[in-house]
């Protein structure tokens, strides 16, 4: 398993909330809430066929950033809770 997928792994199954969020233009979105209170952001282009990207890690006092692919297998997860989520 590679970063990004690891990454979805534990937001997807451990998650507490999923949010669309702002993004540039033709890009979405998603912030998931971890149990700790951090937050891992997921980001694809609206168009094409791109898979999702591992990007920004948000924790009180700390953070960082990731381009990390997230293979089909967790893509699908994230595509639903961006179907489903509230902007």
């Amino acid at each position: 398993m590679n970063l990004g997928d690891a990454l979805a792994h534990e937001a997807l199954t451990t998650g507490s909330r999923a949010t669309r969020s702002a993004a540039p233009p033709g890009t979405a979105r998603l912030t998931i809430t971890l149990p700790s209170g951090s937050i891992q952001h997921f980001e694809r282009p609206l168009a094409g066929t791109e898979d999702w990207r591992a990007t920004d890690f948000e924790d009180t006092g700390a953070g960082c950033s990731f381009n990390e692919p997230v293979t089909a297998e967790w893509g699908r997860g994230l595509d639903a809770l961006t179907s489903t989520s509230t902007r």
